[in-house]
């Protein structure tokens, strides 16, 4: 009779620790659940970022240049955005600034338009260094 009192005292003790097992599991899968959500979320934004990287670089279209650089202001804003990134697109930034602004690019673009990714380029700046290390 012990036996079966002791038995029975153990599968007591192990169904109490039932719900605990079962919030160890919830957490665990929550956890995993939002790791992945954030990997997902920023494989996307980065998928946006080179094709903004892309367009801004693109020397022969001023239009998608602009726009390159708009839609990188934007995405520097993100909570997805690290300091490396900050740092990698002021330095695009700078470097589209110093090329527009110094004219070496020619007559080729109208100086309206110039003038706009001279500005755009001077927000990502201003964007990035918010964004950057302190």
């Amino acid at each position: 009779m012990e036996i079966l009192q002791g038995i029975w005292a153990v599968v007591l003790g192990a169904a109490s620790l039932a719900p605990l097992a079962t919030f160890g599991v919830v957490l665990v899968a929550y956890l995993a659940y939002r790791q992945r959500d954030r990997a997902d979320r920023r494989d996307q934004w980065w998928k946006r970022a080179q094709w903004a990287f892309d367009a801004a670089l693109d020397g022969r279209d001023p239009q998608r240049r602009l726009a390159g650089l708009k839609v990188l202001v934007q995405l520097i804003g993100s909570d997805l955005a690290t300091p490396e990134d900050a740092d990698l697109m002021s330095a695009l930034a700078v470097g589209i600034r110093d090329e527009e602004g110094s004219g070496r690019r020619g007559a080729a673009i109208p100086p309206p338009v110039q003038g706009l990714i001279v500005a755009e380029a001077e927000r990502l700046v201003e964007a990035a260094r918010a964004k950057g290390r302190p």
